[in-house]
């Protein structure tokens, strides 16, 4: 009696761009490789056939024309989408590549409004968009709490001056005045002139976006000026680096982020367990946002019921998936449906949630 074959088991590739010599990137990488071996547990398959997901990396070091580079050549490979980049200026310098090329970019960590600004049929945001949570934020802050007088200062970089920017002029809408704006260089640790200016002008809020070290000097050093300012960040100083390093800090300090509570994300412990079971160490929360892009990029594919990029770009813009870390849909730009926020506070050595905005 005949046997016929079992269909060849074909490999199917994911591409991930991110700077890999950086921590929180890493953690990025390996929940990405969390949720490749997961998809790959449940047999998948794609018109029938039996794939196999993997994983090609590629280091753009955050560097502009590095990332460019990475982008050509994921783009020449066999790549059915992208995750990446990691931080908004690559993730944008690297998106009208994949748009030419017809390639599915889905950025896990970037939330410039800019990225999905250009009607790129090809960019994919699952956080909300940077200039949405200042405005949730500044309405709060400057208009409901009353802190009129603020201080805006950033690091210089695209996405620190773009979200001072828009919370420049969300604090101007909500009926505050901007006693003074101000950028400093993205790897100084003097933040004595703005502090000082703060304190002259009596600010009643300091805004800052930039690195995490540099919030965790800026924050440090409120204290040491006697301020009574509270200090809005942005992103990822929620973080248990930050918490390491921050110390015993009696002034407000409070953050944005892209994201409901994601401690209380019905997913979130068994994946934070699953994750320090298999590389031995506590995930970052931000991680999850990659693990759910590969997971969305999979659901995508198999939706899509094809290996063709396009047919997989059509069906990310059809697609509602229930992540990890959301519930995802976009709109006709690639943008995130319904994003919500959280505004926190940092009190007693640990960040509580003070405001969450659901998203509408």
């Amino acid at each position: 009696m005949a046997h016929s074959a079992s269909p060849q088991v074909e490999i199917v590739t994911i591409g991930f761009a991110a700077p890999l010599t950086e921590t929180s990137a890493r953690q990025g990488r390996n929940a990405a490789l969390l949720a490749i071996e997961e998809i790959n547990k449940s047999n998948p398959r794609v018109n029938g056939r039996p794939v196999l997901f993997e994983l090609l990396e590629q280091d753009d070091k955050a560097d502009l024309r590095i990332s460019e580079f990475v982008a050509r050549s994921l783009v020449s490979s066999k790549v059915i989408g992208v995750i990446g980049h990691w931080n908004s200026a690559t993730t944008i310098a690297a998106a009208p590549i994949y748009h030419t090329a017809g390639l599915a970019q889905i950025s896990p960590f970037s939330w410039s409004r800019s990225f999905t600004q250009k009607s790129y049929k090809t960019a994919f945001q699952i956080i909300g968009s940077d200039d949405a949570g200042l405005a949730l934020a500044a309405d709060y802050l400057v208009g409901e709490q009353k802190l009129k007088r603020v201080l805006v200062l950033d690091d210089g970089g695209f996405l620190g001056t773009s979200m001072a920017d828009f919370f420049s002029n969300h604090a101007k809408a909500a009926d505050g005045e901007i006693i003074q704006r101000m950028s400093i260089s993205g790897n100084t640790s003097d933040f004595n002139q703005p502090l000082q200016k703060a304190r002259d002008a009596q600010a009643d809020l300091i805004f800052f976006s930039g690195r995490v070290t540099q919030s965790d000097v800026l924050a440090r050093n409120l204290q040491r000026f006697r301020l009574p300012a509270k200090l809005l960040l942005t992103g990822s100083v929620v973080s248990p680096a930050f918490l390491k390093n921050a110390g015993d800090i009696d002034s407000t300090i409070l953050a944005i982020v892209p994201s409901t509570p994601l401690d209380k994300r019905p997913g979130m412990p068994a994946l934070q367990k699953k994750y320090a079971e298999r590389f031995g160490g506590e995930m970052i929360p931000f991680a999850v946002y990659s693990y759910d892009s590969v997971q969305l990029l999979a659901a995508a594919t198999k939706k899509a019921n094809s290996l063709d990029r396009a047919k997989i770009i059509d069906a990310l813009h059809e697609i509602k998936y229930s992540g990890v870390s959301a519930n995802i849909a976009f709109d006709a730009n690639g943008a995130l449906l319904k994003p919500g926020y959280t505004l926190y506070s940092y009190e007693r050595k640990g960040w509580t949630p003070l405001r969450v905005f659901n998203g509408k």
